[in-house]
């Protein structure tokens, strides 16, 4: 947390925190007493300590406090940068000028609340032994600041696994004339909807009558539902924390591994079209191709002067078209008669030179 921020006093929660803190330090409150306070927001020993409170503490709040113990001057305890302070603190302690009550005395609750992040202070509160007052202090302050309302109370207020929900729960535990007491007063105001309900019962009765561990359960989920604590994420799958094990990583490896070569050609001749693109490569040398791919590529990306010409007569060439064609089109074949001794050229791509004129040194020409 940022030590320009702070919590703002007059905001739901941390009203809720300061009343925790408070009434902590009150006889019947005390959940948690002011050696623990010392032991968790400045833990220490003979050889170190740990300073959870006084970083989060700005110099114009934190010097004053320092000063008012003796330990340090006003001027000093104003400039002091965070390792300072946890030193002189520390030292204090360990030689007895500061003790665990003057500890709890100095930092008041609306400093720890104002400063320290919410979420450690509530941690603090829920590590005690909490009382019938306790909880019922914290179920009415977080009732009457809106934290939840009725109907959420009694949709999340389950006991016996489940098994009971609601009202169910409210009145396992009373008397008869407890419940008559109850329907008589639900009667009297005429108001059955969830706040009616739990107003007729009142928080005198809801906490005497009900489990301290069913209460705290729903003192979890209203801190859960306002932000003062993260809930734990949950994973999106069972089998997400074995993706890295080597069993995993096996059966990964098995599913990529390719094929014996022989069953990739008999595969590849079964139908060449799909198991052959344009961009792969035979595997290895095979005597079905009448050129070898590095000679074909060789072939392609030479120019026209290189290409295989077919010659048909003394005078009449033709030319395989240059590698720079954007496209050649297969000519279909041309049957062949056996009777026909004469060479007939396949059809290519038009040339762009002009067609040589018939003569009778040219076969055309016949």
């Amino acid at each position: 947390m940022d030590k320009g921020a702070r919590n703002d006093l007059s905001a739901a929660v941390p009203k809720f925190c300061l009343a925790l803190e408070e009434y902590r330090r009150t006889p019947e409150g005390r959940v948690r007493t002011s050696q623990d306070l010392l032991a968790t927001f400045f833990p220490h020993d003979d050889k170190s300590s740990t300073d959870k409170v006084f970083k989060y503490l700005p110099n114009e709040v934190r010097g004053p406090i320092v000063a008012a113990w003796g330990i340090r001057g006003m001027k000093a305890a104003m400039r002091d940068n965070d390792e300072r302070v946890q030193q002189v603190v520390y030292d204090a302690l360990i030689a007895g000028d500061v003790d665990h009550q003057a500890f709890e005395e100095g930092l008041g609750p609306e400093t720890l609340v104002r400063w320290i992040p919410l979420a450690d202070l509530w941690a603090f509160w829920r590590g005690g032994k909490l009382t019938k007052q306790a909880i019922h202090k914290a179920m009415a302050t977080a009732y009457e600041l809106y934290l939840f309302d009725a109907r959420w109370f009694l949709e999340t207020l389950t006991a016996k696994g489940g098994t009971l929900k609601g009202t169910d729960v409210l009145s396992d535990g009373l008397t008869k004339d407890d419940l008559t007491q109850w329907v008589r007063r639900i009667h009297e105001t005429g108001d059955g909807t969830p706040k009616g309900i739990v107003a007729a019962l009142g928080w005198d009765k809801i906490v005497a009558k009900t489990s301290n561990d069913v209460l705290v359960a729903v003192l979890d989920a209203v801190v859960a539902k306002v932000g003062l604590v993260v809930a734990p994420a949950k994973e999106s799958s069972p089998r997400a924390a074995d993706a890295g094990s080597p069993k995993a990583e096996v059966k990964a490896e098995a599913k990529v591994e390719p094929p014996p070569p022989a069953a990739a050609e008999a595969k590849a001749a079964e139908k060449p079209a799909e198991g052959l693109r344009q961009t792969d490569k035979p595997p290895g040398d095979d005597a079905s191709w009448s050129m070898p791919p590095a000679a074909a590529e060789a072939v392609s990306s030479s120019g026209a002067e290189d290409g295989i010409n077919v010659i048909l007569d003394d005078e009449a060439l033709m030319g395989v078209a240059p590698a720079t064609s954007p496209r050649i089109e297969v000519a279909a074949r041309i049957p062949i008669d056996e009777e026909d001794t004469e060479v007939k050229a396949v059809p290519r791509v038009r040339s762009e030179r002009p067609p040589a004129r018939s003569g009778p040194g040219n076969p055309r020409g016949r």
